[in-house]
């Protein structure tokens, strides 16, 4: 006989892909009962090692500037770059469990298939069921708000939610990129493998159900090498013609086929030098992409994303390319991708994250209210962690004031995005309003302040201007002079160019504002002076070009420097690429990179800035946006401090800090690169929190082994101060200690 039980939360999550782990964390941190339920033994959907997707997100694997995630998703990242900098797939899955764990508000189900809805007046869920395998459970969850994270939306198609499935006609939305007519055509689904040298031959025996790829037109359009893994046959893709969902298994067996015939053209064409190498491991659940995408209130379109649309109701960024792959997947006969790139993130509306039919029904992942176009951004797991942070918010709301997930928007906006801002959600330029920060009455004041930008270091190294360079420096209020350190070998003239950069988010060569031709002599070396005189309205980046010129040497430090980019002219390598990527969009983000020449800088000084002054711990920013939004303190190696004070006495219980965590650095939970350090340089590691009392500091809070971005101290007793001081000790590796903000409760 089976066993039968039921289960009752404030909110039940369906899916533990990462969409699922973070709406349920971010609910149960906001003392939210949870019920997480997963169908599968490990959490993490396709970034599981079931499938092993890395997981991409808004920084398009470093072509956006400042644009990983921050929340539960940079949370993550940042925490397995620490204990899994090698890429480990188990040991990602062991810390998505802990993290689910570690939050006893959640109550964690695994192996547990959904199979029916109840409900009420067909409008409401009551309850779902399910079968647990293996242990012979079933299974009825019961809460006020259910959160569908499972992908293919299993609950909100039982409940009768509206969905989309296939692409849009190209009329529909106005999208250049959707087709003529209305189809049912999806993207497909991948399998990936996993090889190893065993350091001596190793013979492969195809199986008879391989594919043999000679006879297939993968030769011509693809590109095969020995020592790609994972990932890097991403376009090993099949099944969108199909029913994504009801032919999975034939999907599987296919792309099983074409693995094991892909594999035996690299050990027996006599191609490759693969006589060493091994199968290590073949996946055998296919990594889905798409199938039903469910109407909210709002439905995201390709303009929202090519324009940047600044929606009032945003609750998180995207970054990732509008990426479309065709629905023959590996067989068809052009590229692989065809990707829409704008100028920078995006802006994730909340009306995307529940059904305008069912009203007790968030979505997050995959199945949320877009069009097949726009879809092709926000399906990347990074992305669709930050919608599971926003929806696992708004449940906590919506459960709090007993309102449907509609009423969120309509009557709890403001508390609800202050909410995802308190608890470091990834939303761009709304400001921390909440009244009951008390630090955002204090006057502030510090040790010292960065007020020149000077990237000057005793080891730059030449670079020769065969590629035009530039450079991003926060504008904060004006630049009047700009220095660049620079020598030549015979006399020539540079010709320096500024922009405005557009969008306060956007690192992009937008406007042109004012340019400069140089005569340097023959024989210089120093400083060059270029006569900027910029003063905008409002704090800003620009974006500094020196054209190319092969007389004129420019010096590159090896040197990060908050808040300061520098890019070369070098296009992304998926450009010369056509085989695999065709770009309809090309955003100047595509030309101006810096991947190689991360965390370095060329040398230049501008001698009065206010971009990192103290106060910018209480500008309600906590990253990038317009400016750096950080207090940083000058290269001086030695203990820094800064200082909250108040007119009166004031009654503190909790400290909510937010450490620089870089961003821009391109992290990654599985092996597209290797991130040469194990903690965030620019975090602080170690520091004391001061308050004051009888006429002198009392130490309230030590911290020396930190490696977190937000940090949230709630103490057992409240203190009354009208000072506080937070004094740090050090970094996990930069030369500048910085800092995004201090609340106080």
């Amino acid at each position: 006989m089976m066993l039968e039980e039921n289960v009752t939360a404030d909110t039940t999550v369906i899916g533990g892909g990462l969409a699922g782990v973070c709406a349920a964390i971010a609910a149960a941190r906001l003392n939210h009962k949870v019920t997480l339920v997963q169908n599968r033994g490990v959490l993490g959907g396709n970034s599981s090692s079931e499938i092993r997707v890395w997981v991409a997100g808004a920084t398009k694997h470093g072509v956006n500037r400042y644009a990983r995630e921050t929340g539960i998703m940079g949370e993550l990242f940042v925490e397995n770059q620490y204990r899994n900098p090698e890429g480990n797939p188990y040991l990602w899955d062991a810390l998505l469990m802990e993290k689910v764990k570690e939050e006893s508000n959640i109550r964690l189900f695994l192996n547990t298939e959904i199979m029916t809805v109840k409900m009420q007046d067909h409008q409401k869920i009551e309850s779902i069921s399910g079968f647990m395998s293996g242990s012979e459970r079933l299974i009825t969850f019961k809460s006020s708000h259910f959160i569908d994270c499972s992908g293919d939306g299993i609950v909100a198609f039982l409940a009768g939610a509206k969905f989309r499935l296939g692409r849009e006609s190209r009329v529909e939305f106005n999208e250049s990129l959707a087709p003529l007519h209305e189809d049912k055509t999806t993207l497909g689904s991948t399998l990936f493998f996993y090889t190893k040298d065993l350091g001596r031959p190793v013979k492969y025996v195809k199986p008879s159900f391989a594919r043999d790829i000679t006879k297939t037109s993968i030769i011509k359009n693809r590109i095969i090498k020995k020592e790609d893994n994972g990932c890097a046959y991403w376009w090993i893709e099949w099944g969108g013609e199909l029913d994504v969902l009801h032919d999975n298994e034939k999907i599987r067996d296919e792309l099983q086929a074409i693995v094991y015939g892909i594999w035996d053209y690299i050990k027996n064409s006599g191609n490759y030098d693969a006589d060493n190498l091994t199968l290590e491991w073949i996946g055998s659940v296919p990594g889905k992409r798409e199938y039903r995408r469910f109407e909210g209130d709002y439905t995201l379109k390709q303009t929202d994303i090519e324009e940047q649309v600044l929606f009032k109701d945003r609750i998180g960024f995207g970054g990732w390319s509008i990426d479309l792959h065709p629905a023959s997947g590996v067989y068809n006969d052009s590229v692989g991708a065809q990707h829409s790139v704008p100028d920078g993130i995006y802006h994730i509306p909340y009306r995307i994250l529940y059904s305008k039919n069912i009203n007790n029904l968030f979505l997050a992942g995959r199945d949320v209210s877009t069009s097949h176009v726009a879809f092709g951004t926000v399906r990347v797991m990074a992305t669709c962690a930050v919608m599971g942070q926003a929806a696992g918010t708004a449940a906590a709301i919506a459960v709090k004031h007993n309102a449907n997930p509609r009423d969120v928007y309509l009557h709890y906006l403001k508390e609800y995005q202050q909410t995802l801002l308190r608890e470091d959600g990834a939303i761009l330029g709304i400001k921390n309003q909440d009244e009951h920060d008390l630090a955002r009455q204090a006057d502030i004041t510090s040790t010292s302040t960065l007020t020149e930008i000077n990237t000057y270091v005793a080891n730059a190294e030449p670079y020769r201007l065969t590629k035009a360079a530039a450079f991003t420096i926060p504008v904060d209020p004006q630049v009047n002079q700009l220095d660049i350190f620079l020598s030549t070998e015979k006399a020539t003239s540079l010709i320096v160019k500024w922009y405005s950069t557009g969008n306060p988010q956007n690192y992009i060569p937008d406007t042109l504002i004012g340019k400069q031709k140089i005569k340097i002599d023959k024989g210089f070396n120093g400083w060059q002076e270029v006569k900027v005189n910029y003063k905008p309205s409002h704090a800003q980046n620009l974006f500094v070009v020196i054209e190319k010129n092969e007389d004129c040497i420019l010096y590159l430090g090896n040197q990060e420097f908050a808040g300061v980019l520098s890019y070369v002219n070098n296009p992304i390598a998926e450009l010369n690429q056509p085989e695999l990527h065709d770009y309809s969009r090309k955003s100047p983000l595509l030309y101006w990179t810096n991947q190689l020449i991360n965390r370095r800088n060329f040398v230049f000084r501008v001698k009065q800035t206010n971009a990192f002054q103290p106060t910018k711990i209480i500008n309600g920013y906590v990253r990038p946006y317009g400016g750096p939004n950080m207090w940083v303190t000058n290269f001086n190696g030695q203990p820094e401090a800064i200082e909250l004070s108040w007119k009166g006495l004031q009654n503190m219980k909790q400290i909510n800090l937010t450490f620089n965590d870089d961003v821009n650095e391109d992290i990654i939970n599985l092996h597209h690169h290797r991130t040469y350090f194990d903690e965030v340089p620019e975090l602080v590691k170690a520091f004391n929190l001061y308050y004051w009392k009888n006429g002198s500091w009392k130490r309230w809070w030590s911290v020396d082994q930190n490696r977190q971005r937000h940090l949230v101290k709630e103490f057992e007793q409240p203190i009354q101060t009208n000072k506080l001081k937070l004094e740090l000790l050090q970094t996990n590796g930069s030369q500048q200690f910085s800092l995004f903000e201090v609340r106080v409760y």
